[in-house]
């Protein structure tokens, strides 16, 4: 059975964001809304959700949380910096991980791979240096 990892993402930035660099690394990333968040997680081979933080998305995580087929679920979310009360809130929902939007993005290559076969990381090659002026 192939893994996959559902995303409730509004902004089309990090949609596309997710969308390509789960393509780049063949990793299925199926897109839902927060109506829909439930009913994709429960689908076999969901690895984990990654959610757009919201007011809104609170409900979702809980749902997640009470569901039996989804309470152990690994859920991502991520927000902007300065929103800490919503943070707070989120990891109280039961969110495994919240990360600030600029760290998700740093990451999120590694963080795919490691939702899907845990302990996985990419090979990076380092970057020449640039020679002094």
């Amino acid at each position: 059975m192939t893994k996959s990892v559902v995303a409730c993402v509004e902004d089309l930035f990090f949609r596309s964001k997710i969308d390509a660099t789960g393509r780049h690394l063949n990793v299925p990333v199926r897109f839902t809304n927060g109506e829909g968040l439930e009913e994709a997680c429960q689908k076999p081979g969901t690895a984990a959700a990654l959610v757009e933080l919201s007011s809104s998305a609170l409900e979702g995580i809980r749902r997640l949380r009470t569901a039996s087929a989804t309470h152990q679920l690994p859920i991502i979310g991520f927000l902007s910096h300065v929103d800490r009360e919503l943070a707070a809130s989120a990891e109280s929902a039961g969110a495994t991980r919240v990360l600030p939007r600029s760290q998700f993005s740093e990451t999120l290559p590694d963080l795919l791979m490691d939702l899907l076969a845990p302990g996985t990381k990419r090979d990076i090659p380092e970057e020449p240096e640039l020679p002094d002026e």
